[in-house]
């Protein structure tokens, strides 16, 4: 009896081990190669597997998707399960907590002086922290919503996409004064993956879902979040490495879902086929 290919096991996979090792490298590059401008210094090649590690996973996440069947209604991919949702829940209170931390401790005054634009960063960061912290919220609603199986706005996610943009341009303008692209590559990657991966998910609420694209998205956000978490722990702030860690975990749990969910049985392929319309030529007289 021939066996079935389930390329969801080897997606897992390549996710977890692309997480776990990227994560390495870049802790020891951040140790031993980086200088203190954010250049490598001489002789470092630790750079080097990164970008393999990289072109690995988004190519093999590309060719491990294609068999998976799509799904487009968000109850067709997200469980009413109470643990996913406990998990969402509980993720989106951190998000809530680092950006209660970020707008106490002033985390705002260095990236003012790093950025080229002052007033516009100024306002942007005034936003940013109740903008998380609503997008927390928003997240929480959602879960809760998918526990009594009752459609969630498409406007939950939305929010999410919202801060997570505000919070990419945020960070590029202080980026932007960085003379070293090494030194915060994987950050921007982290930060337009996950932005990319939300605007996805609110998808399904609309009927309008892609599970391709969205699984791709939201590990891709897993693992360059895991790959700048050592960033953040090394050279950051707590309510940074607490917010990189909540988005990571609700892009975990929301691709988890869409990766696991039942595929699409034939005869439910061969009935959506039937309910389309067929065209047939009129009979001429």
């Amino acid at each position: 009896m021939k066996k079935s290919f389930h390329p969801q096991c080897y997606i897992l996979i390549l996710t977890v081990a692309a997480a776990i090792i990227g994560a390495v490298i870049r802790f020891r590059q951040l140790q031993f190669e980086l200088l203190p401008d954010g250049s490598l210094a001489e002789g470092s090649y630790l750079h080097i597997p990164l970008i393999i590690l990289s072109v690995v996973l988004i190519g093999g996440l590309i060719g491990l998707l294609l068999p998976l069947s799509e799904r487009k209604s968000w109850e067709q991919v997200f469980s009413s399960h109470p643990l996913p949702n406990a998990l969402l829940i509980l993720f989106a209170a951190g998000l809530a907590l680092g950006n209660v931390l970020f707008w106490l401790n002033g985390s705002q005054t260095p990236i003012l002086q790093m950025t080229q634009s002052p007033k516009l960063s100024a306002a942007l960061l005034k936003l940013l922290p109740p903008l998380g912290i609503l997008s927390a919220g928003c997240i929480a609603a959602f879960a809760v919503m998918c526990v009594l199986k009752k459609k969630p706005s498409p406007a939950l996610y939305m929010v999410f996409s919202v801060y997570l943009i505000v919070r990419l341009i945020v960070r590029f303008q202080a980026w932007n004064t960085d003379p070293s692209i090494h030194d915060y590559c994987f950050k921007l990657l982290a930060s337009i993956c996950c932005m990319l991966g939300a605007f996805q998910l609110a998808g399904f609420s609309f009927g309008k879902g892609h599970r391709r694209i969205t699984v791709f998205w939201t590990l891709c956000a897993v693992v360059f979040c895991c790959i700048s978490l050592p960033d953040a722990y090394l050279n950051g702030t707590a309510d940074d490495l607490l917010i990189t860690a909540s988005v990571l975990l609700l892009m975990a749990v929301s691709g988890a879902q869409l990766l696991l969910c039942k595929e699409a049985l034939p005869e439910e392929a061969a009935g959506k086929a039937e309910s389309e319309p067929s065209e047939e030529k009129m009979p001429e007289d």
